[in-house]
């Protein structure tokens, strides 16, 4: 005989939900694959799986239900992910705050308290739509708050309700205009009837060894099912960030973002919020919230590439790099390459490089004020995610980094390869940067798109990495200096002699000096003869010109190298503000690849 279940505590209340998020889990790849609304960018599974993964492994978890409810309020505002993520991380508040009274809830209680946090999920957002997550779970509520006045069991409540939820998930088709014609149920109220399905199982079977609860991190399940939706997001990045500030309000920061985008979402409260917005302008979305507070994380993701990847891949070999490859975002698009941006910090504010702050900031900091700028390598995590998404929509991955002499970044991405299921990733270090490793980029996307294998793609790449260089002319040491990569006294007397730094990489991938110190013109006309030297004797395969706010002297040098060689470069383009805070501004160069 089963035994009734009278009262939710905490201890229940926590391992139900480690229930619903393991049968999230088995149904991540599903998700993602029906994920249409708002934007076919198919993570809608990563993303509430995420969330849910990260409230189920932060909650402290105590008998009593309002002080684990509260604990795992404050996992979800950290942990919350994407648009549904931030959705329901919204009902878990909304819940905590109907459970503060409360160690313990009987079933009338618990269904009041559903239904008061209905309405706090759906103030987060600019417009509600019919039809998605929060039409699920509005309805779920009313379903039981009916039968709680006549079953006070959760053992059989809780599945009488969940026919509800199915029913009102069937139904989204008929709301929204878009699911109908796309023929799929939202992704977002699937995923929360999912849940509620794996809390109705537990309720059954009363153990919790049932369930497989597998980290966040692993590799989605399944292959290449891809969205059904076809046409792009009509703003390009998913943008996400933390803001703190006392006098912050909902409706003001709502308001205040509208005119960048759409999909605006705004959870938590008390002066603390997590921001979801889809937005062509992510550098001015955080430039505002930054004026209206501290913010304390920021995420943007490509929704138009990842798109791509889910339903019209170039080839069955995906390319990911980090922001320190100076390939111009056209070439980015046309060949599909995915990029993780490494971070730029500066008086306790944090920026994503190329995304969140773009060259000419970084420049007029540099130039105007005594500001220092340090750099670090992209987070373990978002590797994982990337790789656990790119396995999902290639047959295989290769990932090129800038030089590991120079950058943590190789190391942490390898390492998350591994972690992700490192079967198909292969992760190179460049022994290069800059408009260098946008060329052996290129040279890969290019094979990639002709048809090339993979194991082509990789000998390629292993062929034309020793035939790569990149020389640089520096107006100033002092910003190598203040970067902390050359010595104080070296700055000082640069500066006293009016001399021009060159930097070069070397075949190990250390930057170093390129030979003497001078003027401005006499550093380009070495740089000139060191590259007529170099293809008299090898050949020109390909080459770029790289400058950091100078377009007129890159103009000028580009001229001078097309009539070296006969041809225009592939490219003239501001390197990046990673590279660009030690090389400073007025610096110009080229990258080439010798022919083999």
């Amino acid at each position: 005989m089963k035994m009734k279940i009278r009262c939710i505590d905490g201890e229940r209340y926590r391992n139900a939900f480690l229930a619903g998020t393991a049968a999230l889990e088995r149904r991540r790849e599903h998700l993602n694959s029906i994920n249409v609304f708002p934007v076919p960018d198919g993570d809608t599974g990563d993303n509430m799986v995420f969330t849910c993964r990260s409230i189920a492994e932060g909650t402290r978890v105590s008998r009593s239900l309002a002080e684990t409810a509260s604990s795992m309020a404050e996992a979800a505002f950290s942990g919350a992910r994407g648009n549904s993520g931030i959705i329901f991380c919204q009902y878990i508040h909304g819940l905590a705050r109907a459970f503060g009274p409360y160690p313990r809830v009987d079933a009338p209680a618990f269904a009041e308290s559903l239904l008061s946090a209905v309405p706090f999920a759906e103030e987060a957002l600019h417009r509600p739509v019919e039809g998605t997550i929060l039409t699920v779970m509005r309805e779920w509520s009313h379903a039981v708050r009916r039968i709680s006045e006549t079953e006070t069991d959760f053992a059989v409540l809780l599945p009488l309700s969940l026919e509800d939820a199915r029913k009102s998930l069937r139904e989204t088709p008929a709301r929204m205009d878009l699911l109908a014609r796309e023929k799929v149920v939202d992704a977002g109220a699937q995923g929360f009837v999912d849940f509620l399905e794996g809390v109705v199982e537990f309720l059954g079977r009363g153990s919790l060894r049932h369930f497989s609860l597998r980290s966040t991190t692993a590799a989605p399940a399944g292959s290449h099912e891809h969205s059904h939706g076809d046409e792009m997001p009509p703003f390009r990045y998913c943008t996400e960030a933390v803001l703190h500030g006392e006098r912050l309000s909902r409706p003001g920061l709502i308001g205040g973002l509208s005119r960048y985008g759409d999909s605006i979402v705004v959870g938590g409260g008390g002066g603390r919020f997590r921001v979801h917005v889809h937005t062509d302008r992510p550098a001015e979305v955080m430039d505002r919230l930054s004026g209206m507070g501290r913010v304390s994380f920021q995420k943007v993701d490509d929704m138009k590439r990842q798109v791509e990847a889910r339903n019209s891949p170039l080839s069955t070999v995906g390319l990911l790099t980090d922001s320190c490859c100076d390939l111009p975002q056209e070439l980015l698009d046309r060949y599909q390459v995915h990029t993780v941006p490494l971070t730029v910090s500066s008086g306790g504010w944090e920026y994503l490089d190329k995304l969140t702050l773009k060259p000419g900031e970084i420049y007029t900091a540099l130039r105007e004020t005594g500001r220092t700028f340090t750099t670090s390598q992209p987070a373990f995590g978002e590797f994982v995610k990337r790789y656990s998404f790119l396995k999902s929509c290639y047959d295989s991955v290769i990932s090129l980094h800038l030089s590991s002499a120079l950058s943590g970044t190789w190391s942490v991405s390898r390492k998350a390869a591994d972690h992700a299921g490192g079967e198909g990733i292969h992760v190179l270090d460049s022994k290069n940067l800059s408009g260098a490793l946008g060329l052996l980029v290129l040279k890969a996307a290019e094979a990639a798109a002709a048809g090339k294998s993979c194991p082509e793609i990789l000998e390629i790449l292993r062929s034309a990495i020793p035939r790569t260089r990149i020389f640089a002319g520096l107006n100033s040491l002092r910003y190598l200096v203040r970067g902390g990569r050359a010595g104080a006294m070296a700055g000082f007397v640069g500066t006293m002699l009016n001399l021009f730094p060159m930097i070069t990489v070397d075949p190990e991938g250390k930057a170093c000096g390129f030979g003497r110190p001078g003027s401005e013109r006499s550093n380009r006309k070495k740089m000139l003869d060191e590259f007529k030297r170099l293809t008299d004797r090898h050949g020109l395969e390909k080459y770029s010109v790289l400058h950091a706010d100078a377009p007129g002297t890159a103009e000028e040098l580009a001229a001078d190298l097309e009539e070296a060689c006969g041809r225009a470069p592939e490219y003239t383009m501001e390197i990046s503000p990673v590279v660009g805070i030690n090389t400073g501004p007025g610096s110009a160069g080229f990258a080439l690849i010798l022919e083999d």
